[in-house]
């Protein structure tokens, strides 16, 4: 007899999410988690894997929050991550999950046992009387997260640099890394990159700060004509071809957040063919030369880095914002390579969340990188998914379809996206979660909600609005809906379609009769 329904492997907002699923479905469960604390990587520590001390979130509160649990009212657009913090735990608190979870637990293997439930190895850290402990599941939730093992790149002549050499995951701010003052290099031009780079110049007074790029970068603002970026992401936008889409969304991120190719940045691919990095005051740095763009390094000699363009600078520090491996290394050996191509890394999950061989009862949730908004309304779109899964009231297709869906859905990505190893598992939240929500019935239908039709066609909508109808269904989450701006710009494109279309009709009308 099983221990649990359901074991969730993680404890960050993907884990919790899940826990708390499958808890509602009736199931019972147990999350297992190796540190002492909820949060995952919003939880900032001094010296271990986390955010940095000075980290927002980069995705406005509308799109980076539980679908039934919405940030306080009082909250900023892009809370810091203390105050992320505090609204995970403030979750955990509301439905009562903190019993559920298993702290300073190691997970150290997952295996098949018979042909219907999975056995569970872990153990207990820092106890030198714990000893190895085995529990039997029917199904395993991994909530470990895609930034497991962070890509440290190799440079010709790498060893001869005698300065500080880290990878962002050991990047807290300038103060705490001694790098004040320092002659600084940041290689990377995503998130975690612009970060560190205005923080090397601002708190650590590295003056100029270089900022390495191979492939150039798009940049957005926090906010774009005053309403948080990530509001523009709406289905009126996403129903275009992504080519058109990409043509205006260029066109907008050149006026409200500036051209790339005037600073330095010369972006290598379109706008939506990566993932734009966000950054509300890298551009003001870059006019000013207080951060300066330079190209992919061709060699270091000692404490000089040579550049592809020919210019070469010395360097006191160099810290790598350059992504992470996916790392599952409790995975049973044969088990791993259904789960992830060795050679690349990549995961070959049916959506995101199952492995055609292996079935419903083993899940990956949260692997899975977001195009635009958060991650936190895709991993529980997944949860509920699997819940719904575990307790049988939906089944997966034939291992045939899913098969043939993983193959289709990555010559897709080929098409759009430039290749990268982010760019794998790479999907639009909107898209995404409508795909998923309508395998358990719960995709808002525009015919159900007409008194919120027009804000789901042009507005976000946040995470709420996946709780509209189906299983879970929310009773707040109409009003969370409507809480929750609509950007100017996007009703107004939608009201001049509306009239347009009216006036065709109205011209048809006129011309037949």
């Amino acid at each position: 007899m099983a221990d649990f329904d359901v074991a969730v492997i993680g404890a960050g907002v993907s884990g919790l999410a899940t826990l708390k699923c499958v808890l509602e479905a009736g199931l019972t469960a147990v999350c297992l988690e190796k540190t002492d604390h909820v949060g995952g990587l919003w939880h900032f520590t001094e010296d271990g894997y986390g955010v940095m001390r000075f980290t927002h979130i980069n995705v406005s509160k509308y799109n980076y929050c539980f679908s039934d649990f919405p940030f306080p009212e009082e909250s900023v657009d892009h809370p810091h991550n203390a105050d992320m913090q505090s609204y995970i735990e403030s979750y955990v608190e509301h439905f009562d999950l903190r019993k559920h979870i298993r702290f300073n637990t190691t997970v150290d293997n997952v295996c098949r046992h018979g042909n219907t439930a999975w056995s569970v190895r872990h153990h207990g850290n820092g106890d030198s009387t714990s000893s190895e402990s085995v529990m039997q599941v029917q199904n395993v939730a991994v909530a470990t997260g895609h930034h497991a093992l962070p890509i440290m790149p190799s440079f010709p002549g790498q060893d001869t640099f005698s300065g500080k050499l880290l990878h962002s995951v050991a990047y807290k701010d300038a103060i705490t890394n001694d790098l004040r003052g320092k002659k600084a290099l940041v290689v990377g031009v995503g998130n975690s990159a612009l970060d560190v780079v205005v923080d090397l110049f601002t708190r650590g007074g590295c003056r100029p700060t270089l900022l390495s790029t191979r492939s150039g970068a798009w940049i957005a603002n926090n906010h774009t004509f005053n309403y948080a970026t990530d509001l523009y992401a709406c289905r009126l936008f996403l129903w275009l071809p992504w080519r058109v889409a990409n043509a205006i969304f260029e066109t907008v991120l050149k006026l409200a957040s500036g051209d790339p190719f005037k600073v330095n940045l010369n972006p290598k691919m379109g706008a939506l063919q990566t993932q734009p990095s966000v950054s509300g005051s890298l551009f003001f740095h870059l006019r000013r030369k207080n951060i300066i763009v330079k190209p992919n390094i061709e060699r270091i000699s000692g404490d000089q880095v040579h550049f592809e363009d020919g210019t070469s600078a010395d360097v006191d520090a160099i810290v790598c914002c350059t992504g992470y491996r996916i790392h599952l290394p409790f995975l049973d050996a044969e088990l791993s390579k259904e789960i992830l191509n060795p050679e690349t890394n990549e995961p070959v999950l049916y959506k995101n969340v199952f492995s055609p061989a292996v079935g419903s009862s083993l899940a990956f949730i949260g692997f899975v990188q977001p195009a635009s908004g958060g991650i936190v309304s895709m991993s529980e779109t997944q949860a509920r998914w699997f819940a719904q899964l575990c307790i049988g009231n939906v089944s997966l297709p034939s291992t045939v379809e899913m098969t043939a869906d993983i193959v289709a859905e990555k010559e897709g990505l080929k098409d759009r996206y430039v290749k990268s190893t982010r760019h794998t598992i790479q999907r639009d939240p909107i898209v995404y979660n409508d795909e998923v929500a309508s395998l358990f019935g719960a995709k808002p239908q525009l015919w159900r909600h007409p008194l919120l039709a027009f804000r789901l066609i042009a507005g976000s909508c946040g995470s709420a609005q996946w709780r509209l109808q189906g299983p879970g269904r929310w009773s707040g989450a109409s009003s969370a809906v409507k809480s929750i701006p609509v950007a100017p710009l996007m009703s107004a494109i939608l009201w001049l379609l509306l009239i347009l279309m009216v006036w065709l009709v109205y011209s048809l009308y006129s011309f037949v009769f």
